[in-house]
């Protein structure tokens, strides 16, 4: 049984190619530029290694609005070189990736010479196409956003057609282009099978798989509230976190993850707190979304019925009628400022 071998158009192919009105990521995921009015993309060419080479199988994901057209040009030839009109040998894939040529002109090239050309189509059979050399272009005309991502060129195999006899192998006919439906459909899952452990990978599975494996431990991640990073490293420690759950060491943890830092957490001793009260200090300030996040994870670790108080440490603070020192507090020195039009107070100025 042959399989298809996939070629994957990603940001290095982009980066040798031809990008106008375009920008892109180094998973090849292409963004169009609104403000640009020429939307092209020539590629250097994929090799199939011998002559008359077979090629299977376009796919991409296209996102676009309904003012837009996608134009995908694919040609495959088994010479490398064009002579010009001034009797020079050129390569084709400088010729396509020439500045100084119009891009028009090059998709003339190309439909000139065989190219198969797709409009706004996501998956296409390459059956008729053969040659060793395979040239991609992309042309997007319109107007409102557009991307395009996860191209992809599959050659040699149809796993299912090479188990008939010979004499039912006849490539692009009805048989074959009607059970290329079922191989398709069993390429795409067997390629989900295979990256099925990039879902399990904490360091590269997405958040939104974060979030869920949170919940198989009894973990609230939900709502986005928290960094990527965050969430990672919780995920990571569920099961030591879980074993921790109700002790002081287990609240000192959660706060460690969030904040990058130690945290001081006095139980029962602030301003003549009950028994079940917990006093956290933090050495930063505190954002209100900070405050938030702090107080909805350590509600999921901290004892039944504890109360939580959350205070901010700073170098200096004022103190009122009915204060008295304790630890991390500080008798500031004078301050003398001139206001201007715009006067702003910290916790730490006082107006006599």
């Amino acid at each position: 049984m042959a399989y298809d071998i996939w070629y994957s158009i990603r940001g290095n192919r982009i980066k040798n190619g031809y990008v106008k009105g375009f920008t892109y990521d180094d998973s090849g995921k292409l963004i169009l530029n609104e403000k640009e009015h020429e939307h092209f993309l020539f590629m250097k060419p994929l090799d199939g290694v011998t002559e008359g080479s077979e090629w299977g199988r376009f796919s991409s994901i296209l996102l676009s609005s309904e003012e837009m057209v996608c134009y995908t040009y694919i040609m495959t030839t088994d010479i490398r070189e064009i002579r010009t009109e001034d009797d020079r040998l050129i390569l084709i894939e400088d010729m396509l990736c020439d500045e100084d040529i119009s891009a028009y002109d090059k998709v003339r090239f190309l439909m000139e010479n065989g190219a198969k050309r797709l409009v706004n189509t996501q998956d296409a059979l390459l059956y008729e196409l053969n040659g060793r050399y395979l040239y991609l272009a992309i042309e997007m005309m319109g107007y409102g956003s557009a991307s395009i991502e996860k191209i992809r060129v599959s050659a040699v195999g149809d796993n299912f057609m090479g188990t008939f006899p010979a004499v039912y192998q006849e490539r692009n006919s009805f048989l074959h282009r009607y059970l290329s439906v079922f191989s398709s459909i069993y390429n795409d899952i067997s390629d989900q099978n295979d990256k099925l452990y990039e879902m399990l990978d904490l360091d590269k599975c997405s958040a939104e798989l974060l979030e869920m494996y949170g919940s198989w431990f009894g973990i609230d991640l939900k709502g986005g509230f928290l960094s990527e990073d965050v969430l990672r490293k919780i995920v990571k420690e569920a099961y030591s976190l879980n074993r921790m759950k109700g002790t002081r060491r287990g609240i000192e943890r959660i706060l460690e993850i969030i904040l990058g830092e130690e945290v001081v957490i006095l139980e029962n001793r602030m301003q003549g707190g009950e028994i079940f009260e917990i006093t956290i200090l933090v050495n930063r300030h505190m954002t209100e979304e900070l405050r938030h996040q702090l107080t909805f994870m350590v509600d999921q670790f901290k004892p039944l019925r504890t109360k939580l108080r959350i205070l901010q440490m700073e170098k200096e603070a004022v103190m009122d009628g009915n204060s008295y020192l304790d630890m991390n507090a500080a008798i500031p020195g004078e301050k003398l400022a001139i206001l201007d039009e715009v006067p702003l107070y910290d916790g730490a100025i006082t107006l006599t």
